[in-house]
């Protein structure tokens, strides 16, 4: 009679445990519905221009699906970074790890399966805090970006005007499509509030690259695997003008 109580009783704990799994699975399986149709509900409100106007607002719907990446180069005066790496606007990751051996690096990469675009802050409101609070350690950086174009082209911005013309001058030297963009025009880069420019001196030079440019670096644009001359190419013509400007190198 006793071994039988305590087999009951045994018996109670265990469907007790079970009921508790059984809520707590009910449970998160209803805030994660209630999440995703939160970020549904947003999406739909938000359907032109950037999803989200901070790096909290975005925290708040993404949950993951983005990595940061800081790579600090002692004596380095210049920080490469892109924003918008990863898939956001691919081959920018690329570009700005090429320059890793020299210089310090910062990435914002988007890692989702679909819908990275999402994860894109423009410039002006940038505020992921490491960024924010490292960029102020620089005198001086430059940010890569994409843009949507079928012609291999980049548009070379920044308030730095000296050395946007020594980019312009050494892609064109290498058989790159380069111009200058001047300061008020789309993708100039030079809004005080651009995160390139609250760097220590306020000197900076934006590079936004097309679609095309980027598509042309690798053997297969989808993964980035297998980079072509013209990578290269590109990556000798920045650290030429980097060698003539920066004092670090």
């Amino acid at each position: 009679m006793k071994r039988l109580l305590i087999c009951g009783f045994i018996f109670l704990i265990l469907c007790t445990l079970l009921m508790v799994k059984c809520s707590h699975s009910v449970q998160e399986k209803k805030e994660q519905k209630q999440h995703h149709q939160e970020v549904e509900k947003y999406r739909k409100e938000r359907k032109q221009g950037d999803q989200y106007e901070s790096f909290k607002q975005l925290m708040r719907y993404e949950r993951d699906g983005y990595e940061i990446e800081f790579h600090e180069k002692g004596g380095s005066d210049l920080l490469v970074f892109s924003p918008h790496g990863g898939e956001i606007e691919p081959g920018t990751s690329e570009i700005v790890e090429a320059f890793q051996e020299s210089y310090s690096t910062y990435l914002f990469e988007g890692t989702k399966q679909d819908n990275n675009r999402d994860l894109h802050i423009t410039s002006t409101n940038f505020d992921e805090p490491i960024l924010v609070q490292m960029i102020k350690t620089y005198p001086f950086s430059i940010s890569i970006h994409g843009y949507k174009s079928d012609k291999r082209h980049t548009l070379v911005g920044g308030t730095n005007e000296k050395m946007q013309r020594a980019v312009v001058r050494e892609l064109k030297d290498r058989g790159f499509s380069a111009e200058m963009v001047q300061k008020g025009e789309r993708l100039s880069g030079t809004d005080p509030k651009n995160i390139n420019n609250r760097n220590a001196s306020g000197e900076s030079v934006q590079l936004e690259i097309s679609t095309a440019q980027r598509e042309a670096f690798f053997d297969k644009f989808e993964t980035r695997k297998g980079k072509k001359k013209a990578f290269r190419r590109y990556i000798n013509a920045l650290k030429e003008v980097l060698r003539e400007f920066d004092p670090s190198s």
